[in-house]
C-alpha cells in the first residue's frame, strides 16, 4: 500500500503548497498559550483600500463573462447570497445566534445593491460579529477547561448531531450555545482519551483552542473579504472564484511547479504549533545549506543580516510562508529549534532563495513486472507514469523559453524512457489528479491517437469550439490503461473520455469527480477572479459534468462520493449532450470488455487486498448513513474496540501474506504502515490497484493477440 493509495483512505495528510507547504490547523505549545490575551478582543476589521473598487470589477466580469451569466442580480438573489455568507461563516450554525440573524436581516435584500455599488459595511459588520462570536466561544471554552475533566459527564446516554446544518435552525441565545458546546467538549474528551490515553485531554484540548483563539485574533480584511466575495461568485457555479494576491500566487505555482524560495515543505505541528520543515526539496537551496534538516522547527525569519529577526511562533502558516518567500538571489535569514530528538539545538542560517522546480508535483514512472512470458520466459513489463496534475508553465512557454515546464513533455520523455526499458503496456494513473490546464489535456491526449478532435467547448453564446490533436506522430500505440478515481478532475477527465471515445484505452478505477466546466483566470485590481466561461464535452458530445467519466471496470470505492464531487455542490451547472464529432473508433475493447471483466472478478475473488478494498468500501457506505455520535464514553470505547479489532484482523492478514509479522494495536499499525511506506516509496513499489491494473492490461494484450491470430487464420483460409 503506497501513499497514493493511504491517502485515498485519510490515512496521510494531503499537501497543499506554501512555501512548499500545508495550510492545515494546529495546536499550540505552552510557549504561545501565555501570549493570548483572552480578555482583550481583537479590533474590528474594516476594508482595505482597494476593495471597493475590485468589488465592482467582480460583478461585472461576472455578470458579463460567466457561463450563466443570464442569472440576475435582484432582491430575490440577495436573499440568497445573504444565506450563503451565512452558512460560509458558520455552517454548521454553532456560533451565531437568532438574535444577530434578527439583526443582520435588514440587509437581506440590499446585498445585490452592495454588491453593484462596492459598499462593504454590511458584509464586515457580519463578519466582526462571527469574529465575536468565536472570539467569545474559545474563552468560554478555555475557562470551561480549567474546571477539570471531573466536571464533565462522561457517562450520559445524550448523543451529538453531526449535521446541525440539516436542523435548519441558528442557536437560540448563549445558553443553548452553551449546552451545545457542552456536548462538543465531552466529544472532543473522548476523541483524544481514546486516541492517545497517556495524554491528558484537558492539557491538549487546551492547548488546541489556544491555538484556534490564536489563529482568531490574527485573521485580516482580506479574510473577511474573501469570505464575502466567494459567497457571491460560487452563486453562479462552484468553482468561480475570487483568488487574493497569496492565493494567485499559490496558484501559478501549483500550475507551473515552481517558485523563488527556500525549498522546502512546511507544516504547522499539530501538538506544538511549531512550523517544522517536514521535507527539503532535492537541489533547492534550503536541501543544500549547511545545518538545516528535516523536522527543524522555524521560530524566526529575518529580511535583512542588520534586522532584527521576527518572532513568528504562534503565528498562521500562510503569514510564514509569506515572510520566507522571495525574489531570485535574494536573502532570508532562519531561527531554527532542531527536532526534539536532537536536543532542539538553536541554529541560525542564512538561505539564499532561488528558482525550485517542484518535482515531487510533477510526472514521474514505475514499472510493474508480472510472471515470464510463456513463450520467451522474459518478465513482462508494464509501465506506469504517475500524473498529478495537467501542469504547464505559461509564463515560460509565452515567453518561448524553449524547456518550459509542462505534463505533456514530461509523459512523452517518460514513455521513450519505459520504451527502452522493454515495456509491452502502459498505465497512465490519474487517481487524484484534480486537472489543470485545457490545452495539455489536448495535447497529452495527442501523445496516443494519429489525429483528430480530443474536446468540445461551448461557451456562454452556445458557440462550440474543438481542440485537436493534428500531429500524426503518437508517442505510444501499444496496450493503454488509465486509472481514474473520484478525486480526477476536469482536464484528466478530458483525457481519460477522449482515451474512452476512441477506443484507445481501457478505463479502470472509479467514476470520477464530475467537473466539466472550463476556467479563464482574469487579473484584477487586487488579485484575480478564476471564472468559468465555458463547459468542455466528450467527442461523443457527452458533458463530464456533474456524471464524471464511467470506467470501463470499476475497483472498489475507498473515496465517500457523498463527500467529492461536483454534483455535491448545490450551484453545480448540469449535466447536458451536445452533437457528437465525427471521429475514428476502436470497437475492440468494447468487444473484449466482457471477457476481461470476467477474467479481473476471478482474479480479485481471492484477493486478500481487494476483499480489504471490498470491507473498506463497506464501511464507509455504514458510516456514510450515520447521523449521530454517542457522547457515552463506555459506549465509544465500545465502538472503538470493535473498530480496531476488525482492522486489525483485516490489516494483519496482509501484513503475514506480505511477509511482516503482525502487530497488536492500532499505534504499532500506524508505525509499521510508515515503515512500509517508506520502503515502497524507496523501491518504487507499486499498489495492489496498479497491480491488478497490469494484469488487466496483459489481459487485454493476449485477448488482442488471440483476435488477430483468429483473424489472420480467417483471411488465409487455414
Amino acid at each position: 500500500m503506497n501513499k497514493k493509495f493511504l491517502a485515498s483512505l485519510s490515512l496521510v495528510p494531503l499537501i497543499f503548497f506554501g512555501v512548499f507547504g500545508t495550510l492545515s490547523s494546529s495546536s499550540a505549545d505552552e510557549s504561545t498559550i501565555g501570549t493570548i490575551d483572552i480578555e482583550t478582543r481583537p479590533a474590528p476589521l474594516e476594508p482595505d483600500r482597494p476593495h471597493e473598487r475590485v468589488t465592482k470589477q467582480i460583478v461585472d466580469h461576472v455578470k458579463l463573462n460567466h457561463f450563466s451569466r443570464q442569472k440576475p442580480l435582484n432582491d430575490e438573489v440577495s436573499e440568497i447570497l445573504f444565506e450563503r455568507f451565512l452558512e460560509r461563516l458558520d455552517p454548521d450554525k454553532k456560533y451565531f445566534l437568532k438574535s444577530d440573524i434578527r439583526e443582520f436581516e435588514p440587509h437581506k435584500t440590499r446585498f445585490d445593491d452592495y454588491l453593484k455599488s462596492g459598499k462593504l459595511d454590511a458584509a464586515f459588520e457580519i463578519f466582526n460579529r462571527i469574529q465575536t462570536r468565536q472570539f467569545d466561544r474559545f474563552t468560554w471554552v478555555l475557562k470551561r477547561l480549567k474546571r477539570g475533566i471531573d466536571s464533565f459527564d462522561l457517562e450520559t446516554d445524550d448523543v451529538l448531531r453531526l449535521d446541525r446544518d440539516e436542523e435548519g435552525t441558528w442557536l437560540a441565545n448563549k445558553s443553548e450555545a452553551n449546552k451545545l458546546w457542552e456536548k462538543y467538549l465531552v466529544d472532543d474528551i473522548i476523541r483524544s482519551t481514546l486516541r492517545d490515553p497517556e495524554e491528558d485531554p484537558i492539557e491538549f484540548l487546551t492547548k488546541t483552542y489556544t491555538q484556534a483563539l490564536s489563529r482568531e485574533v490574527q485573521t485580516v480584511s482580506e479574510d473577511a473579504y474573501s469570505a464575502y466575495m466567494n459567497s457571491f461568485s460560487t452563486y453562479y457555479d462552484p468553482h468561480t472564484e475570487y483568488l487574493n494576491p497569496r492565493a494567485s500566487d499559490n496558484f501559478d505555482i501549483s500550475m507551473s511547479l515552481s517558485l523563488f524560495g527556500i525549498g522546502a515543505i512546511l507544516e504547522q505541528g499539530q501538538r506544538d504549533g511549531y512550523i517544522v520543515i517536514s521535507e527539503l526539496i532535492k537541489g533547492c537551496p534550503a536541501e543544500k545549506t549547511e545545518n538545516v534538516e528535516e523536522g527543524d522547527r522555524i521560530v524566526g525569519v529575518g529580511q535583512r543580516k542588520d534586522a532584527p529577526i521576527i518572532d513568528i511562533v504562534g503565528k498562521r502558516l500562510d503569514q510564514v510562508v509569506t515572510l520566507i518567500r522571495g525574489p531570485k538571489d535574494s536573502t532570508v535569514y532562519l531561527e531554527l529549534l532542531s527536532s526534539e530528538d536532537t536536543g532542539s539545538e538553536q541554529k541560525f542560517v542564512s538561505i539564499v532563495r532561488d528558482e525550485c522546480k517542484i518535482e515531487s508535483s510533477a510526472a514521474t514512472k514505475k514499472i510493474v513486472e508480472l510472471g515470464p512470458d510463456p513463450i520467451t520466459g522474459e518478465m513482462r513489463k508494464v509501465g506506469v507514469i504517475d500524473l498529478p496534475s495537467m501542469y504547464v508553465d505559461f509564463d515560460a512557454k509565452n515567453r518561448n523559453e524553449p524547456n518550459y515546464k509542462s505534463a505533456t513533455r514530461d509523459v512523452e520523455r517518460l514513455i521513450r524512457e519505459l520504451k527502452r526499458e522493454g515495456i509491452v503496456g502502459l498505465i497512465i494513473d490519474l487517481r487524484q489528479n484534480g486537472g489543470g490546464s485545457l490545452e495539455e489535456a489536448n495535447t497529452l491526449t495527442g501523445l496516443f491517437i494519429k489525429f483528430g478532435p480530443t474536446v468540445q467547448v461551448k461557451n456562454a453564446r452556445g458557440q462550440v469550439g474543438r481542440l485537436r490533436d493534428d500531429d500524426t506522430k503518437v508517442a505510444w500505440s501499444g496496450p493503454l490503461a488509465v486509472l481514474v478515481d473520484r478525486r480526477s478532475a476536469s482536464a484528466s477527465e478530458i483525457f481519460a473520455g477522449a482515451i474512452q471515445d476512441y477506443g484507445r484505452g481501457i478505463i479502470l478505477g472509479n467514476r470520477t469527480f464530475g467537473k466539466g466546466t472550463v476556467q479563464t483566470l482574469q487579473d484584477l485590481s487586487h488579485g484575480k477572479l478564476k471564472i468559468t466561461q465555458s463547459k468542455f464535452y466528450r467527442v461523443s458530445g457527452h458533458s463530464t459534468q456533474n456524471k464524471g467519466v464511467v470506467p470501463d471496470i470499476e475497483y472498489p470505492e475507498l473515496i465517500d462520493p457523498t463527500n467529492i464531487g461536483e454534483s455535491n455542490y448545490e450551484e453545480a451547472l448540469k449535466y447536458d449532450i451536445i452533437d457528437p464529432i465525427s471521429k475514428t473508433h476502436d470497437p475492440l475493447i468494447g468487444t473484449l470488455l466482457p471477457r476481461l471483466t470476467e477474467l479481473h472478478r476471478e482474479r480479485i475473488a481471492d484477493n486478500l487486498e481487494f476483499l480489504f478494498y471490498d470491507a473498506l468500501e463497506e464501511r464507509i457506505k455504514q458510516d456514510r448513513n450515520r447521523d449521530t455520535r454517542s457522547l457515552n464514553f463506555e459506549n465509544r470505547e465500545k465502538e472503538r474496540e470493535q473498530y480496531e479489532d476488525w482492522r486489525l484482523s483485516m490489516e494483519n492478514e496482509l501484513l503475514i501474506a506480505d511477509g511482516y509479522e503482525p502487530v497488536e494495536t492500532m499505534r504499532e499499525l500506524r508505525k509499521k504502515r510508515e515503515s512500509i511506506i517508506k520502503e515502497e516509496e524507496e523501491n518504487n513499489v507499486p499498489d495492489a490497484l496498479l497491480v491488478e491494473s497490469a494484469k488487466i492490461i496483459m489481459d487485454l494484450l493476449e485477448l488482442k493477440e488471440e483476435v488477430a491470430a483468429s483473424n489472420e487464420t480467417e483471411t488465409t483460409g487455414i
